[in-house]
């Protein structure tokens, strides 16, 4: 009996595991995407995006500073802004966002206690909540940070 929940446990798992772009390493948070594109200058679009973000061109790194995302049916700490870190890899004719370190305003003197992770992860694991509301809370940021990063003519790719 115990194996057949942990089985169930484990599918249900990885079932949720595949509905966003988000991973959980080292209880740590970070969300990737790979895109294809014609496109040849990604940092410098990426930069225009939008006004809030900026991008390192020496480097390809970036951050967003005071983010908003609406999320309906999303979670309480949706209604804060929020910074987040990324770097850009590019290889051929696709290039690779990576996003860590986000970051919810808070009210405190530091943000620690702010990390998405603190949100989205049991505690003190690399291990998501599997409630239908943090699921709604993820699908949100990913569609969100999809957009946010998809250059004109982009496509979704594996990398």
């Amino acid at each position: 009996m115990k194996k057949i929940v942990f089985l169930i446990s484990l599918v249900s798992t990885f079932a949720f595991g595949q509905e966003h772009h988000f991973k959980a390493e080292r209880k740590e948070v970070s969300w990737q995407l790979a895109f294809k594109t014609s496109e040849t200058d990604i940092p410098g679009l990426i930069d225009k995006n939008h006004n809030k973000i900026s991008v390192n061109k020496e480097d390809n790194t970036g951050r967003g500073n005071s983010l908003h995302c609406d999320c309906k049916d999303g979670g309480w700490y949706f209604e804060q802004s929020f910074d987040l870190s990324f770097t850009i890899e590019l290889k051929e004719d696709k290039y690779l966002i990576t996003v860590t370190d986000i970051i919810f305003d808070g009210e405190g003197e530091t943000n620690e206690n702010n990390r998405l992770e603190n949100y989205v992860l049991r505690l003190g694991q690399s291990t998501f909540h599997t409630t239908k509301k943090n699921l709604i809370n993820l699908q949100c940021l990913d569609t969100y940070f999809t957009k946010l990063f998809r250059t004109p003519n982009a496509q979704e790719t594996i990398w």
